[in-house]
C-alpha cells in the first residue's frame, strides 16, 4: 500500500469526511494540518484560541486510533512538498474551500508537491458547480437555487473501511500556547453535544429565531466554520416538513449558495457583486467607526451587538443585519470596514458567508436587500427586543430605563433618564446621527452612485 496524505483545514473531524475516508481507503494514511500564519495571525485571540482546541481535539481522536496527527507551521507550498518527499507520499487528499487566497494557495501547493490530489467539497451540502441555471451559471438570485439545491440528492459518503496509518516522527509537531479555558466544548464531541441540545428546541425554531433574548439558536455556525460538523450530518437529524427544520435547512442553502458565489466570482471579496454601487461615496469617518465597533453608538440595539461581539465573539443574526445596516446606511461607512471587522472577530466569521451576508446588507450583492430598505434600528429593538432584555443584559448602564424608554434614551426626559441612572454624554452616548437624516443622506448617496453608473 501506498502512503496517502489528508490535508486537514476547515474540516476538523473524521465523521462525514470524504477526504479522510478516501485517504484512509487508498493507503497508509498520513493525516496533516498546516498552520497557516498569515491567517492565524488575522483572527481575534478568542478565535485562535477556540481553532487551536479544536484541532488539539482532533489530534486526540487520531491518537486514540493509534495515529498522529503531525501538525507543521506553514506556508503549505513549503511544508506540504517537504513532507511528500520525506515521507514518499503518493497522493493528497483534501477538502476544497471557495476562498480565493486558499484557491491560489492549493494550485501552488499542488504543483510544487507533485503528486496527484483529489479534492473533495466535504464542507458544503452541494459542490459548486452542482447547482446552476440553465445556462450554466451560479443563480444570482436565492429562491430559485434554493428550490434546485433542496431537490437534488445529497451525495452520501462512506466511512473507513480501514485505517492503516503511516510511521511519522511524532517530533514533528508545531507547539503553540493555548487558553483551554473557554466554555466551549472543542472538537466533534462538542459539535455533537450542541446539535443535540439544538434538536431539542428545534421546534421552536422558526418562532423565536430572531430574538436575541431567547436562546433560539443552534450555535453550530462556527463549528461549521471550523468542519467539526458536516452540514450534511445536520440535514440528517431534521424534518424538511416541518416549518422550523424547513426554516434551519434554507439556512444551511444560503451557506451553500454564498460559497458557490465566491466560487464562481472571487472578486466580490473587495468589490460589490452589483457593478452600479462601485461609485458610492463613503464617509469613512474614523470616530464614527470607532464608535460603532465600541458599542458606543447611542443606539442600544446596535451598542448591545456590538458588545456582544467583542466580550463572546458572537453575534445574534437578526442584530447582524441591524448593527450591519447602521455601519453602511446610517453611517455611510464602507461595508468592507465593517466585514473585515466581523470576520475578525466572530468564530464563525467565514469568508464567504460574511462577505455575501455584508453584501446583502450594504444592497450591493446579489439578490441583496434594495438599497432603499434601511433598518429603523429603534423598530428593529422595539419589535425583537420589546422588552429590553439583550440590551439590558451587554449595555447595563440603561438597565434603570424602562421597557419603551430603553429603545431610544435621548427620547426620554432628564427626569426620568436621571432615576434610571442615565445621563446621556456621560454615561452613556447622544446617538451618532438621527435617523431621519441619515436614512435621507444614504438615499441620496445611493442614488448618486446609481445615476453615475447609468
Amino acid at each position: 500500500m501506498g502512503i496517502a496524505m489528508c490535508w486537514f483545514r476547515k474540516d476538523l473531524r473524521l465523521t462525514n469526511n470524504p477526504a479522510w475516508a478516501n485517504a484512509c481507503d487508498e493507503g497508509h494514511v498520513l493525516p496533516v494540518f498546516v498552520i497557516e500564519p498569515s491567517m492565524v495571525n488575522a483572527a481575534s485571540l478568542r478565535k485562535r484560541e477556540l481553532f487551536y482546541s479544536h484541532l488539539l481535539a482532533l489530534q486526540e481522536q487520531i491518537a486514540a486510533l493509534g495515529g498522529n496527527l503531525v501538525i507543521v507551521d506553514g506556508p503549505a507550498q513549503k511544508t506540504l512538498p517537504k513532507l511528500v518527499r520525506e515521507y514518499g507520499v503518493d497522493s493528497l487528499h483534501f477538502n476544497d474551500d471557495s476562498s480565493p487566497i486558499s484557491r491560489v494557495r492549493d494550485e501552488q501547493t499542488i504543483s510544487l508537491a507533485g503528486i496527484r490530489a483529489v479534492r473533495y467539497w466535504g464542507n458544503l451540502v452541494h459542490a459548486p458547480g452542482s447547482i446552476l441555471t440553465n445556462s450554466g451559471s451560479v443563480h444570482k438570485v436565492f429562491t430559485p437555487f434554493y428550490k434546485k439545491w433542496a431537490a437534488q440528492e445529497i451525495p452520501s459518503y462512506s466511512e473507513p473501511e480501514k485505517i492503516v496509518f503511516a510511521d511519522v516522527d511524532a517530533h514533528l509537531n508545531a507547539t503553540f500556547d493555548i487558553n483551554l479555558s473557554s466554555a466551549i466544548t472543542p472538537g466533534s464531541l462538542g459539535a455533537s453535544q450542541r446539535l443535540n441540545r439544538f434538536l431539542q428546541k428545534a421546534a421552536d425554531y422558526k418562532v423565536h429565531r430572531d430574538f436575541p433574548a431567547v436562546d433560539a439558536t443552534s450555535h453550530l455556525s462556527s463549528d461549521l466554520h471550523f468542519g467539526t460538523i458536516s452540514p450534511r450530518t445536520i440535514i440528517e437529524f431534521l424534518d424538511y416538513s416541518s416549518e422550523s427544520g424547513e426554516a434551519f435547512i434554507r439556512q444551511l442553502a444560503w451557506r451553500d449558495w454564498y460559497a458557490h458565489l465566491l466560487f464562481a466570482s472571487p472578486e466580490i471579496v473587495d468589490s460589490p457583486a452589483n457593478p452600479i454601487y462601485k461609485a458610492i461615496a463613503w464617509r469613512d469617518d474614523n470616530d464614527d467607526y470607532a464608535a460603532w465597533k465600541e458599542g458606543q453608538t447611542g443606539y442600544p440595539i446596535v451598542d448591545a451587538g456590538m458588545r456582544e461581539l467583542h466580550e463572546t465573539g458572537f453575534m445574534h443574526n437578526r442584530v447582524r443585519m441591524i448593527t450591519g445596516s447602521f455601519l453602511v446606511k446610517h453611517l455611510l461607512i464602507d461595508w468592507r470596514l465593517g466585514e473585515r471587522h466581523f470576520r475578525q472577530l466572530l468564530l464563525d466569521g467565514d469568508l464567504s458567508q460574511n462577505v455575501g451576508n455584508w453584501q446583502w446588507v450594504a444592497g450591493t450583492g446579489f439578490d441583496a436587500a434594495p438599497y432603499f430598505r434601511i433598518f429603523n434600528p429603534i423598530r428593529q429593538s422595539m419589535k425583537f427586543d420589546k422588552d429590553g432584555e439583550y440590551i439590558r443584559e451587554w449595555v447595563p448602564e440603561l438597565s434603570g430605563l424602562g421597557n419603551k424608554e430603553i429603545h431610544a434614551p435621548w427620547t426620554v426626559d432628564k427626569i426620568s433618564l436621571g432615576k434610571g441612572g442615565v445621563y446621556l454624554g456621560e454615561n452613556y452616548p447622544f446617538p451618532l446621527v438621527d435617523h431621519v437624516i441619515a436614512r435621507e443622506r444614504c438615499l441620496a448617496t445611493y442614488k448618486a452612485a446609481r445615476d453615475m453608473a447609468c
